[in-house]
């Protein structure tokens, strides 16, 4: 995914030269914030923002796991052999 988001903007930013060498400063500034870098920081952030939760989840699974299997094995009597 962070592949395309760099040729995205890539192409943007030729796009933004391309505007600002033909004498349209404004409009070549203007499409690289909000075509470009905004579009891609949003992307990334709700990217980044899922990834976290996921990643949350699962540490909070195998903390459930672990703990389950700790008080499985301390309530359990040792038989004597």
């Amino acid at each position: 995914m962070l592949i395309v988001v760099i040729a995205y903007l890539y192409v943007i930013l030729m796009v933004s030269i391309a505007a600002i060498a033909s004498g349209h400063l404004m409009s070549g500034i203007f499409t690289l914030l909000f075509a470009g870098i905004l579009p891609s920081f949003l992307l990334l952030r709700i990217q980044l923002l899922k990834r976290r939760r996921a990643m949350a989840d699962l540490a909070e699974a195998a903390n459930a796991a672990n703990e389950a299997l700790q008080s499985a094995s301390t309530d359990t009597p040792s038989q004597p052999g």
